[in-house]
């Protein structure tokens, strides 16, 4: 018996052949079996490759990742994709990614790639964090309850309306 599938059989942008749906890491992903191709709808390249193919690592000004149109149909919602080159550490990809749904193409072996740059940008959002959380440091006690700063900030107007 086969398994439960996820959504309709997808056609594969570039080749225009029906792709097929697998089960990876928990999460069911569509790969045309011409080029090898994989489409992610929209937190499947997180949950499927880890952290560092969250968006968050590699969709950054640091990475040159300028969208243009790319005239191929979304796999999923049809509508037009973008093209987005993603380099950064001598590492570089171009993606085709959905503005309408959200989805990501990868052509075979783009997988390793944007894994590949988002870890090398693992120190640059590390470094992000780091300074984010020193600004908050410095902010002191934040607490919006009981007297902290936050809460004293508030009170200020809260007094002025009584």
């Amino acid at each position: 018996m086969a398994g439960p599938t996820k959504h309709k059989v997808l056609t594969c942008p570039r080749c225009r052949v029906p792709m097929e749906e697998f089960l990876e890491g928990g999460t069911f992903l569509d790969r045309c079996l011409k080029c090898q191709g994989i489409f992610f709808d929209q937190g499947e390249m997180f949950a499927t490759l880890g952290t560092h193919a969250d968006p968050s690592y590699w969709d950054r000004p640091e990475t040159g990742g300028t969208a243009i149109p790319g005239g191929v149909p979304c796999p999923r919602c049809t509508a037009e994709t973008l093209l987005q080159d993603v380099a950064f550490g001598g590492e570089k990809v171009e993606i085709d990614r959905c503005g309408s749904c959200g989805g990501i193409f990868l052509d075979g072996g783009e997988s390793a790639k944007i894994v590949a740059i988002g870890s090398k940008m693992a120190e640059v959002v590390a470094a992000e964090r780091g300074a984010a959380q020193s600004e908050l440091d410095k902010m002191g006690d934040v607490d919006f309850r009981s007297g902290g700063l936050i809460y004293r900030f508030l009170s200020m107007f809260k007094s002025k309306r009584s």
